[in-house]
């Protein structure tokens, strides 16, 4: 009777306990984890747990260094675009120098330019206007005119 007191059935009507289902439970979420990585990183060299982990850890320090090489190209694209940082402005905002930039590249059958100046009132409009003046249908066109302007866009000859 005393050995029977002690000793109480970890099952009760047949049903593991708790904590044997929170620990499989556990152990799925982690196994589903470990399949949704295995998913989304792209060179897993084995499928045990540790293998996973460091090569996404690894992975992740090469996506960091092409954030990082993406950052520098950004800044060597914005110095070649002549822009530097305005003593008047605040220190992250960027004002272009007096001669404006323009790039234009034709191809075969499209033309992509590029454009960085001083911005203006009604530069957008203008550019636009003039673009289609020359007889060039605009595709595809980013812009920008915060504190200066800057604009790159594909074009085509318009068939009059």
């Amino acid at each position: 009777p005393e050995r029977n007191s002690k000793k109480k059935s970890k099952r009760v009507n047949g049903q593991p306990s708790k904590n044997l289902m929170a620990e499989r439970r556990r152990r799925k979420r982690l196994n589903d984890r470990l399949a949704m990585l295995r998913s989304v990183v792209p060179k897993i060299s084995k499928m045990d747990r540790t293998s996973i982990l460091g090569d996404t850890i690894e992975y992740m320090k090469e996506l960091m260094q092409k954030i990082q090489e993406l950052q520098q190209q950004t800044e060597t694209t914005t110095s070649d675009c002549h822009l530097r940082p305005s003593k008047s402005s605040k220190p992250n905002e960027i004002a272009a120098k007096n001669s404006p930039k323009f790039d234009v590249e034709t191809r075969k059958s499209d033309t992509r330019i590029e454009i960085c100046c001083g911005g203006k009132e009604g530069l957008l409009l203008s550019t636009v206007t003039t673009l289609e003046g020359l007889g060039l249908e605009i595709q595809h066109c980013v812009a920008s005119c915060f504190d200066d302007f800057a604009l790159q866009a594909s074009c085509f000859q318009a068939i009059k």
